[in-house]
C-alpha cells in the first residue's frame, strides 16, 4: 500500500520549495573542505624529520554550463520573487493574483522537472547536462558528441519523463555547440 504526503494550499507549497531552494544555496555557499594533513615520513631513530604539505584547495572548473545554470536560477529566483510579490500582496486585483499564482505553481513545476531530467541524465553518465523545458517543447545540451543510439535514448527518457511528442524535443550536442 503506497503512502502519499499532502500539502494544502498555494502557499504551504511556495514555503515549502522556498525551503528547499534556501538550503540547496546555503550548501553550496557553505561547502565544507577537508582540513589539511600533516605528513611525516618514517625516517632511521635518532633523525626524525616533519614534512608539513600546504594546504591546496581543488574546486571544479566552472564550465559554460555551470555559469549557465547559475544564471538562470538567479533569473528564475527573480521571477519567483516577483511573482510572488504579486500573488500575495492584497493590494492586486484578485484576477491578477490568481493569475501570478498560476505562472508560480508553472514555474516551480517547469524547475523541478528540469532538474530531475537533469539529474538522471548525470545518472547516465552525462555530468553537465542542461536541460531547458518550454511550455511546448524542450531543449537538452549535452557537452560530449552522441550516437544516434545514444540521442536515441535521451530523446525516448525524455518523452517518457514530460509526455512531450519527439518532434518536440530538441538534443544539442558538441558537435552543434551551444
Amino acid at each position: 500500500m503506497a503512502r502519499f504526503y499532502v500539502v494544502r494550499g498555494r502557499k504551504a507549497l511556495w514555503n515549502l520549495v522556498i525551503m528547499v531552494l534556501v538550503i540547496a544555496a546555503l550548501m553550496y555557499i557553505f561547502r565544507v573542505e577537508e582540513p589539511p594533513q600533516e605528513e611525516v615520513t618514517a625516517e632511521p631513530p635518532g633523525r626524525e624529520q616533519v614534512v608539513v604539505v600546504e594546504p591546496v584547495t581543488v574546486r571544479t572548473v566552472p564550465t559554460k554550463f555551470a555559469e549557465y545554470r547559475l544564471e538562470r536560477e538567479r533569473m528564475r529566483s527573480r521571477q519567483l520573487e516577483l511573482l510572488q510579490n504579486i500573488a500575495y500582496d492584497a493590494h492586486t486585483p484578485e484576477e491578477r493574483r490568481e493569475e501570478a499564482q498560476i505562472q508560480l505553481q508553472e514555474l516551480i513545476e517547469r524547475m523541478t522537472r528540469e532538474t530531475e531530467l537533469e539529474n538522471l541524465l548525470k545518472a547516465q553518465g552525462y555530468l553537465d547536462a542542461l536541460v531547458l523545458l518550454d511550455r511546448d517543447a524542450i531543449t537538452v545540451v549535452v557537452p560530449v558528441t552522441l550516437t544516434r543510439d545514444e540521442a536515441a535514448r535521451i530523446g525516448e527518457l525524455v518523452h517518457r519523463l514530460t509526455g512531450l511528442a519527439l518532434e518536440r524535443i530538441t538534443i544539442v550536442d558538441e558537435t552543434r555547440g551551444v
